[in-house]
């Protein structure tokens, strides 16, 4: 199907709902969520982002309270053991390898500690960013509602005012 016709007939269905409702104008969520914010899933069914602030909270959570402190456990543990190889192999050329392999094993361990902090950060970041998006989006239908400096609609009746965008320190 090409897109003209695809784009024909999604017009022709919202037609004949629109006509079938008895409405001359209005607006309809393709999706709402359980109340934890975005829809789930991912992917809308017409594409685009959905987004749980709840799942996220909850993901930086578990990097927070387990994963981190596992792998440090985990890297303490292997220390440990390989410091005490390797003065058991004093005088070998095991011990030498066995040192090379610690420091390794010390520079990728930090390498995952900083990796699962970013990915943490990141995760609670990216709430506040979408939820600043969100609240710009929101806000900047004022204009379509006729919102004066004053706060009053054009036809004089009063409009309640939109919160302010929230910023965030991530770019």
């Amino acid at each position: 199907m090409s897109f003209d016709e695809e784009w024909a007939q999604l017009k022709a269905a919202a037609q004949e709902e629109h006509s079938a409702a008895g409405r001359s104008s209005g607006m309809r969520l393709n999706q709402l969520d359980g109340g934890g914010g975005g829809g789930g899933g991912g992917v809308t069914p017409f594409g685009g982002l959905c987004t749980s602030p709840a799942q996220k909270k909850t993901a930086a959570g578990v990097i927070e309270d387990e994963l981190e402190p596992g792998l440090t456990k985990a890297g303490d543990d292997a220390d440990t053991k390989s410091n005490t190889a390797i003065s058991e192999f004093h005088g070998w050329d095991t011990a030498l390898g066995l040192k090379h392999v610690l420091t390794e094993w010390q520079t990728q361990v930090k390498a995952l500690t900083k990796r699962m902090g970013g990915e943490k950060e990141a995760l609670r970041g990216t709430n506040v960013l979408l939820t600043g998006t969100d609240l710009h989006t929101g806000s900047s239908f004022c204009g379509i509602f006729g919102n004066n400096s004053y706060g009053t609609s054009a036809n004089g009746g009063s409009q309640p005012s939109l919160p302010l965008p929230l910023t965030s320190s991530h770019p």
